[in-house]
């Protein structure tokens, strides 16, 4: 057994006791009024099909501030940082950081993502990329090896989530970057209880986890996986954490941190360099703006996907949905969101790539006026087998902003010319419900919805100084003009952290991991919130749906009136059920903003999340 691995197993009755009192520690610590019922609008309650006392809600109110992340200890420690005086901006990068350590099948050091940010005293829009991207070398010949013989280490791009990190909170943040990164040590070093979802995930992955010896050691101590209730400790993240802490970006992109993981990566036939570390710089870019009915939306530019949201709600902008009854329930509210999920979905694949590369017209994609040609596509009696992408081109030419996105100075029309395209191809669909959200606002109105990723879980499995590598090589794709490879280039994604505003006030902070049901999900909970007036614990538990570009079929989750799904399949679709609250279906965190200031914080039953406010 190495010396690093500091393993504690307890008896899983003791471990319950201290979990259950941890939770408690943390809901009297946090001040909020939660409860396992909430209340929705009189209005709308004719609608809701989930029980308004449902047990699967997680769910908290409070005055001032909250956070919702995947695990509790990570959701503490960015209240902690609002209630000594940090903004939303330390919240977030400290509840990040403390992902990295316990979901690190989800997020790390050696993952990426993007956040998009409010900053409400200089009523200003603030977006920043850190998703991993490619080195000088873009492997070019990583496509033409086979998936069985290819090395690990190939699958790594530069990891940009510590650049991203460090860069919001050095612009924005206030607190020390030791007091925010010490939540996320003091976990790394003293350990804390494996949850039930991690220890399911090491349990089915134990070929990515035994793959490096030194990861073997924490994970599968005595060649068992660690269960749910052991002590998890990882002395090593702790120790890299820690070098973050005191050296900035340098401890990480620099010294002997950047010199193993490049050795390391090297050894398997990696391009990437020393270099390839050092020159890495997060982006910051405006954040791709539109207005949904009376909202302003803030979401993701590309290569990451903001614009299906936008153009989604574009094509559902001009229906009444909330006379027609919840798509759960109505067939003509159901049939006309999976169409218009379906045909944005197919844009997005054929044009959306790396802006700083390549023409990408998110701007003509998510304007109304090309929202007013593909909606001839919604409600046809049959639909098509596959779709076909349309072209964007006059609007990303000639569409004007609207004054708010004018006023905000969001993301504008590309100035590259349009590229050469392709045949459309349905976008990657990997089973594993990989990649982590957190959403945060503080008392002043700030705002930070943050998604984070490794890419596959544990990324490409490489391990180096406590941390995992991730797996973002495999999101290029020759196939597709717009996500070729290319030097510095980076992959496309379909996370998209996403902030509505209400005139100049947050009215709601959101987003979700899953892959491509990423940009469906985050839909599904701008509808069921604001238009449906539902409570968001109620939105973030109904039933939702994900249908492919290049077949006629719907991923639905069980939950869904049979007239409603029989009308889908009248018209040509076939469908594919899931069981209720699916992990597959993403694992939203969302916080709603009541007229009255009130934060509502939900948390996704589907994973393990909270929310904690004060």
């Amino acid at each position: 057994m190495l010396m690093n691995t500091l393993i504690v197993r307890r008896s899983r009755a003791a471990w319950s006791v201290l979990i259950i009192a941890a939770l408690l520690v943390l809901s009297a610590c946090s001040g909020a009024q939660e409860s396992a019922t909430p209340s929705a609008p009189a209005a709308s309650a004719a609608h809701a099909t989930l029980p308004q006392s449902s047990p699967l809600a997680k769910r908290a109110e409070a005055a001032n501030g909250m956070v919702a992340a995947a695990h509790p200890l990570a959701a503490q420690a960015g209240v902690d940082m609002l209630q000594q005086d940090g903004n939303a901006i330390d919240a977030a990068v400290a509840t990040a950081f403390v992902l990295n350590v316990v979901e690190p099948m989800m997020a790390g050091i050696g993952g990426g993502g993007s956040m998009t940010i409010w900053r409400d005293d200089a009523r200003a829009a603030e977006y920043v990329d850190f998703y991993a991207s490619a080195g000088a070398d873009p492997d070019y010949n990583l496509e033409q090896i086979p998936d069985s013989v290819r090395s690990r280490e190939r699958l790594v791009a530069v990891p940009g989530a510590v650049a991203g990190l460090l860069s919001a909170h050095e612009r924005y943040g206030t607190l020390p970057r030791a007091t925010v990164m010490q939540p996320a040590i003091r976990a790394a070093r003293e350990g804390f209880p494996v949850h039930t979802l991690l220890a399911r995930v090491i349990a089915g992955y134990e070929e990515r986890l035994t793959y490096d010896e030194a990861a073997a050691s924490i994970f599968y101590p005595d060649g068992e996986p660690l269960q749910a209730g052991d002590l998890l400790v990882q002395p090593a993240l702790a120790r890299t954490l820690q070098r973050i802490a005191r050296d900035g970006r340098r401890g990480f992109y620099q010294g002997p941190v950047a010199q193993k993981a490049v050795e390391t990566l090297q050894a398997g036939g990696s391009p990437l360099t020393l270099d390839d570390f050092r020159n890495y710089q997060a982006r910051w870019r405006r954040p791709l703006c539109g207005q949904y009915k009376d909202y302003t939306v803030l979401a993701a530019t590309p290569p990451l996907d903001g614009v299906e949201v936008l153009q989604t709600l574009e094509l559902l902008e001009p229906y009444d949905l909330t006379a027609m009854g919840l798509p759960a329930e109505h067939p003509d509210a159901l049939s006309r969101v999976v169409d218009a999920i379906r045909i944005a979905r197919t844009d997005r694949a054929q044009w959306v790539g790396d802006p700083d590369d390549t023409g990408v017209p998110a701007v003509g994609l998510s304007s109304p006026e090309y929202a007013d040609e593909r909606r001839a596509l919604i409600g046809q009696a049959t639909v098509p087998d596959s779709m076909t992408a349309g072209d964007p081109w006059d609007e990303e030419r000639q569409v004007q902003l609207t004054p708010t996105c004018r006023r905000l100075g969001a993301y504008a029309p590309t100035t590259l010319p349009k590229p050469d395209t392709a045949t459309t191809v349905d976008d990657e669909d990997p089973e594993e419900s990989e990649t982590t959200h957190l959403s945060v606002i503080d008392a002043e109105g700030n705002a930070v919805s943050l998604t984070y990723t490794m890419g596959l879980y544990f990324g490409s499995a490489v391990y180096s100084d406590g941390a995992f590598y991730n797996s973002a090589a495999l999101n290029f794709d020759d196939d597709v003009v717009a996500n070729q490879r290319a030097p510095y280039r980076t992959p496309r994604s379909t996370t998209t952290p996403t902030i509505l505003l209400d005139g100049d006030a947050v009215r709601l902070v959101v987003g979700s991991p899953g892959s491509g049901r990423i940009p469906p999900a985050i839909v599904h909970m701008i509808l069921y919130t604001l238009d449906y007036g539902l409570d968001p614990a109620t939105a973030i538990a109904l039933p939702r749906v994900y249908p492919f570009t290049t077949e006629p079929t719907v991923r639905i989750e069980d939950g869904i009136k049979a007239d409603a799904l029989a009308r889908l399949r009248e018209r040509g679709y076939e469908l594919e059920m899931y069981p209720p609250h699916d992990p597959y279906f993403g694992g939203v965190h969302m916080i709603l903003v009541n007229e009255d200031g009130t934060k509502v914080g939900a948390a996704d039953p589907r994973r393990n999340g909270v929310a904690i406010g004060y």
